[in-house]
């Protein structure tokens, strides 16, 4: 609907919670000239409001282009946010490897502490009910439009209520046994690694302290090589002595044969592309 010139208005952007799938209210916006910030920001501010947000709690925002939306963010609606509210911002794992490297770093929620394992893509399942009354909102005035859109949001909230005991008891089931294996494997990890995990961890430790900050901080998770040694073959005591030295070497030489080797998709399932 972006290239029409019939229509007043282009789309719409929406605020959902990324855990619970839950759009927050009154946080529906239309979009007038394309995904503009402005509507973005309207959209985020109504969500602070509503929901009830604590200055004591840590807002995270996940955005497909958070690392550009979050540059002037600040100037623009800080006046507009609770004294000591912290605003952080995140990309979606599915949206952000496709940025440039540092954007990995800085905005992937695997290194952002306390932010859980979430499938941060929660909108992409709410469009796809959406768009079942996409032709009939497409023509509705305006006032019939925002009625509907209210209608179906607040049907799908009701659905997730409902199904909201069963489906955190699973996934706290399941969470449970993934925690006890991987911190084993922590664990392992961490005392193969001696000395220089700890040093690792305080690294990380204060880069994490200066993020909210000072976003390049997390730049230190980024790969430095060095020249006069990238082609010097690992040697053969160190491999035996050091299994995290073997697994870096065992990465690193499937991400070379994933370069040289050609791939061959199959889309004949992928209906999508027909």
């Amino acid at each position: 609907m972006v290239a029409s010139k019939s229509c007043d208005r282009t789309g719409i952007v929406a605020i959902a919670c990324a855990r619970h799938g839950f759009y927050c209210p009154n946080s529906m916006a239309d979009l007038f000239k394309g995904e503009q910030q402005k509507n973005v920001d309207f959209a985020f501010l109504q969500a602070l409001k509503t929901t009830g947000v604590a200055v004591q709690q840590k807002v995270t925002l996940i955005y497909d282009i958070a690392c550009q939306y979050s540059v002037h963010l600040q100037e623009r609606i800080g006046q507009h946010l609770s004294a000591g509210l912290i605003v952080d911002m995140a990309i979606g794992l599915f949206h952000v490897h496709a940025h440039k490297d540092e954007c990995f770093f800085r905005f992937a929620l695997t290194f952002i502490p306390g932010i859980g394992i979430v499938c941060s893509e929660i909108l992409e399942s709410l469009w796809l009910a959406l768009n079942n009354i996409l032709s009939t909102v497409r023509m509705a005035l305006l006032s019939h439009q925002a009625e509907m859109l209210d209608d179906h949001a607040s049907d799908s909230n009701h659905k997730k209520l409902l199904g909201m005991a069963l489906a955190i008891c699973k996934s706290h089931t399941d969470a449970s046994a993934m925690a006890t294996q991987t911190k084993q494997y922590f664990n392992d990890m961490t005392m193969s690694a001696g000395l220089a995990a700890q040093q690792w961890e305080s690294t990380i430790s204060k880069a994490e302290k200066w993020r909210p900050t000072n976003i390049s901080a997390m730049d230190i998770y980024s790969t430095k090589t060095c020249t006069d040694q990238a082609d010097r073959p690992m040697p053969s005591s160190d491999r035996a002595l050091n299994p995290v030295k073997k697994w870096i070497e065992y990465a690193l030489m499937v991400e070379v044969k994933q370069y040289v080797t050609p791939m061959h998709h199959d889309f004949s399932h992928h209906k999508l592309f027909h």
